[in-house]
């Protein structure tokens, strides 16, 4: 494995666009998972990996800071997979990053009317109960996104289920 990396050596193996890979050498540098080093005179500049996170390439923007579309609804997916059952409250309590209580409810209500939630406790608002679900369809480790469209599309499968998400 070679030590370094150049851009020229990145579009031979991938075909991309070079001020492509340039953009996203520099936001990786900016972001610390890079050094940038430059190349003597007539040489090409190089970059060297100082923060290896493994096969799944770094999600950053330009100045270097995390992109984290996704993070949210990964995390409500995680803690539905690994509980038996639960609350949209519960899903939070769960999560490693911070989520508003009303993204997990509805993100809740999506994936029950997609089909991916059984209602085992219904809601009784005027009893102060909230609603605990159990996930009866694990589709894999990919969150299923909800789109605008009011559908979900689960990225395991590649199938858009129809959600209007106006069921407790």
């Amino acid at each position: 494995m070679a030590d370094h990396v150049t851009i020229s050596a990145i579009v031979d193996l991938t075909g991309v666009n070079r001020t492509t890979v340039l953009r996203y050498l520099k936001a990786l540098t900016a972001a610390g998972y890079l050094k940038f080093q430059p190349g003597p005179a007539g040489k090409a500049n190089a970059w060297v990996l100082i923060k290896d996170v493994g096969h799944h390439a770094p999600r950053v923007r330009a100045d270097g800071s995390a992109v984290t579309q996704g993070a949210i609804t990964m995390q409500l997916w995680r803690a539905m997979t690994m509980l038996k059952e639960f609350s949209y409250v519960d899903l939070v309590q769960h999560a490693s990053i911070e989520i508003p209580e009303a993204t997990s409810k509805d993100y809740c209500k999506r994936l029950l009317a997609a089909g991916y939630l059984r209602v085992l406790v219904k809601a009784d608002p005027s009893a102060a109960r909230i609603a605990r679900y159990r996930l009866i369809r694990a589709s894999g480790p990919k969150a299923p996104q909800v789109q605008r469209v009011r559908q979900v599309f689960d990225p395991n499968t590649g199938t858009a289920y129809p959600s209007a998400g106006d069921t407790q």
